[in-house]
């Protein structure tokens, strides 16, 4: 599971898989905004909501676990 949090007043996006960041973050005041079963998802609604007005952040090493099956798959010719 990934989430994308908002923090409003600070203008910032979270997408994380990390539950502890979740209920982390929701006490300090930030919204879950999208609920998404991949990383991709999370991220490209991530980008729709921040446009240019926020930063949007993540941890390199969950986007990498995510794009690295896809890409490993492509090389090889499966899709």
């Amino acid at each position: 599971m990934q989430w994308v949090l908002v923090n409003l007043p600070e203008r910032r996006i979270l997408v994380t898989g990390r539950p502890s960041d979740v209920d982390e973050l929701k006490e300090k005041g930030w919204d879950v905004a999208y609920e998404a079963e991949d990383w991709g998802d999370a991220y490209e609604v991530a980008l729709l909501l921040g446009e240019e007005e926020f930063v949007i952040e993540w941890y390199l090493e969950e986007e990498l676990a995510a794009t690295r099956p896809r890409k490993a798959a492509a090389q090889i010719g499966v899709s």
